[in-house]
Protein backbone atom coordinates (compact mmCIF):
# COMPACT_ATOMS: atom_id res chain seq x y z
CA UNK A 1 0.00 0.00 0.00
CA UNK A 2 1.75 3.73 -0.65
CA UNK A 3 0.14 6.99 -0.33
CA UNK A 4 -1.98 8.10 -3.70
CA UNK A 5 -3.86 11.18 -4.54
CA UNK A 6 -7.15 11.52 -4.04
CA UNK A 7 -9.17 9.66 -6.90
CA UNK A 8 -13.10 9.36 -7.18
CA UNK A 9 -13.73 5.98 -6.37
CA UNK A 10 -10.73 5.13 -4.50
CA UNK A 11 -10.09 3.86 -0.98
CA UNK A 12 -10.53 6.64 2.29
CA UNK A 13 -10.48 6.39 5.52
CA UNK A 14 -13.98 5.93 6.84
CA UNK A 15 -14.53 8.50 9.05
CA UNK A 16 -12.74 11.12 5.78
CA UNK A 17 -15.77 9.89 3.43
CA UNK A 18 -18.33 10.78 5.45
CA UNK A 19 -17.37 14.26 7.89
CA UNK A 20 -18.48 17.40 6.59
CA UNK A 21 -17.13 19.22 9.79
CA UNK A 22 -14.78 21.26 7.54
CA UNK A 23 -16.48 21.32 4.28
CA UNK A 24 -20.25 22.63 5.24
CA UNK A 25 -21.26 25.23 7.57
CA UNK A 26 -24.79 23.26 8.35
CA UNK A 27 -25.47 19.74 9.05
CA UNK A 28 -26.60 17.48 6.56
CA UNK A 29 -28.86 14.30 5.98
CA UNK A 30 -26.47 12.34 4.08
CA UNK A 31 -23.00 13.21 5.13
CA UNK A 32 -20.97 11.21 2.66
CA UNK A 33 -23.02 12.44 -0.87
CA UNK A 34 -22.39 15.84 0.22
CA UNK A 35 -18.36 14.58 1.14
CA UNK A 36 -18.42 13.08 -2.58
CA UNK A 37 -19.56 16.13 -4.49
CA UNK A 38 -17.42 18.13 -2.13
CA UNK A 39 -14.29 16.48 -3.00
CA UNK A 40 -15.40 16.08 -7.10
CA UNK A 41 -16.06 19.82 -7.27
CA UNK A 42 -12.07 20.53 -5.31
CA UNK A 43 -10.63 18.23 -8.12
CA UNK A 44 -12.32 20.44 -10.85
CA UNK A 45 -11.40 23.74 -9.01
CA UNK A 46 -7.99 22.94 -7.87
CA UNK A 47 -6.78 19.89 -8.62
CA UNK A 48 -5.11 17.54 -5.91
CA UNK A 49 -7.15 17.71 -2.82
CA UNK A 50 -5.64 15.35 -0.68
CA UNK A 51 -3.65 11.62 -0.34
CA UNK A 52 -5.01 7.95 1.13
CA UNK A 53 -3.17 5.32 2.26
CA UNK A 54 -5.84 2.91 1.31
CA UNK A 55 -8.31 2.83 4.23
CA UNK A 56 -6.14 3.22 6.85
CA UNK A 57 -5.10 7.09 6.44
CA UNK A 58 -6.75 9.88 4.46
CA UNK A 59 -5.68 13.95 4.52
CA UNK A 60 -7.57 16.86 2.99
CA UNK A 61 -6.54 20.17 1.96
CA UNK A 62 -7.84 22.90 0.21
CA UNK A 63 -7.64 26.85 -0.35
CA UNK A 64 -9.23 28.31 2.74
CA UNK A 65 -12.41 29.91 0.96
CA UNK A 66 -13.50 26.00 0.36
CA UNK A 67 -13.61 24.89 3.83
CA UNK A 68 -16.43 27.34 5.36
CA UNK A 69 -16.83 25.15 8.22
CA UNK A 70 -13.31 26.75 9.94
CA UNK A 71 -15.23 29.33 11.00
CA UNK A 72 -16.74 27.40 13.75
CA UNK A 73 -13.37 27.56 15.28
CA UNK A 74 -12.23 30.73 17.69
CA UNK A 75 -8.89 31.13 15.88
CA UNK A 76 -10.33 31.72 12.54
CA UNK A 77 -9.80 32.46 9.80
CA UNK A 78 -7.01 30.77 7.99
CA UNK A 79 -4.65 33.43 6.34
CA UNK A 80 -5.45 34.24 2.69
CA UNK A 81 -2.49 32.65 1.39
CA UNK A 82 -2.03 29.66 3.01
CA UNK A 83 -3.57 26.19 1.86
CA UNK A 84 -5.31 24.98 4.52
CA UNK A 85 -4.79 21.18 5.86
CA UNK A 86 -8.64 21.17 6.81
CA UNK A 87 -8.31 17.24 8.31
CA UNK A 88 -5.98 13.82 8.67
CA UNK A 89 -8.22 10.68 9.74
CA UNK A 90 -6.04 7.27 10.70
CA UNK A 91 -7.36 4.00 11.35
CA UNK A 92 -6.75 3.68 15.95
CA UNK A 93 -4.86 0.69 14.91
CA UNK A 94 -2.54 2.71 13.02
CA UNK A 95 -1.78 5.51 15.04
CA UNK A 96 0.90 6.75 16.85
CA UNK A 97 2.86 4.71 13.62
CA UNK A 98 4.36 7.63 11.35
CA UNK A 99 1.47 7.77 8.62
CA UNK A 100 0.84 10.92 9.95
CA UNK A 101 4.67 11.96 9.12
CA UNK A 102 3.96 10.46 5.63
CA UNK A 103 1.15 11.85 4.61
CA UNK A 104 2.26 15.53 6.26
CA UNK A 105 4.90 15.93 4.25
CA UNK A 106 3.33 14.39 0.92
CA UNK A 107 0.85 17.43 1.48
CA UNK A 108 3.63 19.78 2.18
CA UNK A 109 5.84 18.66 -0.90
CA UNK A 110 2.25 18.93 -3.11
CA UNK A 111 1.70 22.46 -1.98
CA UNK A 112 5.18 23.36 -2.63
CA UNK A 113 4.90 22.42 -6.23
CA UNK A 114 1.53 24.29 -6.15
CA UNK A 115 3.58 27.39 -5.21
CA UNK A 116 1.51 28.31 -1.98
CA UNK A 117 4.13 30.13 0.16
CA UNK A 118 2.25 28.26 3.66
CA UNK A 119 0.20 25.74 5.11
CA UNK A 120 -2.45 26.31 8.29
CA UNK A 121 -4.09 24.06 10.35
CA UNK A 122 -5.80 23.49 13.73
CA UNK A 123 -4.53 21.48 16.52
CA UNK A 124 -5.94 20.67 19.44
CA UNK A 125 -4.35 20.09 22.72
CA UNK A 126 -7.25 18.16 25.11
CA UNK A 127 -9.87 16.52 23.31
CA UNK A 128 -12.51 16.74 26.41
CA UNK A 129 -11.81 20.76 25.89
CA UNK A 130 -11.79 20.72 21.96
CA UNK A 131 -14.99 17.83 21.90
CA UNK A 132 -17.05 20.20 24.07
CA UNK A 133 -16.08 23.76 22.00
CA UNK A 134 -16.83 22.23 18.59
CA UNK A 135 -19.73 19.29 19.04
CA UNK A 136 -17.45 16.99 17.73
CA UNK A 137 -14.25 14.40 18.64
CA UNK A 138 -10.96 16.14 17.21
CA UNK A 139 -11.09 12.30 15.29
CA UNK A 140 -14.58 12.17 13.73
CA UNK A 141 -13.73 15.85 12.41
CA UNK A 142 -9.68 14.90 11.60
CA UNK A 143 -8.26 17.43 13.69
CA UNK A 144 -4.83 16.35 14.91
CA UNK A 145 -2.77 17.34 17.99
CA UNK A 146 -0.88 20.27 18.51
CA UNK A 147 2.36 18.02 18.76
CA UNK A 148 2.07 16.06 15.49
CA UNK A 149 1.66 19.13 13.47
CA UNK A 150 4.64 20.68 15.43
CA UNK A 151 6.94 17.81 15.04
CA UNK A 152 6.16 18.37 11.14
CA UNK A 153 7.48 22.31 11.89
CA UNK A 154 4.12 23.90 12.01
CA UNK A 155 4.28 26.71 14.55
CA UNK A 156 1.40 28.60 16.69
CA UNK A 157 0.01 31.55 15.05
CA UNK A 158 -3.05 32.13 16.75
CA UNK A 159 -3.10 30.46 20.87
CA UNK A 160 -6.03 29.04 22.26
CA UNK A 161 -6.32 27.05 24.99
CA UNK A 162 -8.47 23.99 23.37
CA UNK A 163 -7.70 24.78 19.14
CA UNK A 164 -4.98 26.43 18.46
CA UNK A 165 -4.38 27.69 14.67
CA UNK A 166 -0.54 26.74 13.45
CA UNK A 167 1.56 27.82 10.55
CA UNK A 168 4.31 25.91 8.41
CA UNK A 169 5.83 28.58 6.14
CA UNK A 170 6.83 26.70 2.64
CA UNK A 171 9.17 25.56 1.94
CA UNK A 172 9.92 24.57 5.23
CA UNK A 173 13.16 24.76 7.37
CA UNK A 174 13.36 21.60 8.42
CA UNK A 175 14.33 18.45 5.88
CA UNK A 176 11.28 16.30 4.47
CA UNK A 177 11.36 12.65 4.99
CA UNK A 178 13.52 10.99 2.66
CA UNK A 179 11.75 8.30 -0.48
CA UNK A 180 13.47 5.32 1.94
CA UNK A 181 11.76 6.66 5.26
CA UNK A 182 8.45 6.87 3.81
CA UNK A 183 8.67 3.12 2.68
CA UNK A 184 10.63 2.44 5.94
CA UNK A 185 7.63 4.33 7.79
CA UNK A 186 5.00 2.76 5.49
CA UNK A 187 6.09 -0.90 6.18
CA UNK A 188 6.07 -0.61 9.60
CA UNK A 189 2.73 1.06 10.34
CA UNK A 190 0.83 -1.19 8.04
CA UNK A 191 2.82 -4.28 9.59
Amino acid sequence: MWVEPYSPGGPLHPQASKSVFWELKDTVADTAFEKEAWLLAMLVRVGECGFTVGSEATVFFCPPQYAPGAAKLPTAPVSADAAFLTSLFISPTRASRGLEAVLLDATIVHLITADYPAVEAFGFRDSARATALLGAKPALIGLLPVEILESAGFKVVQEHPATPRLRLDLPPENPLLSAAAVEDLLARALA
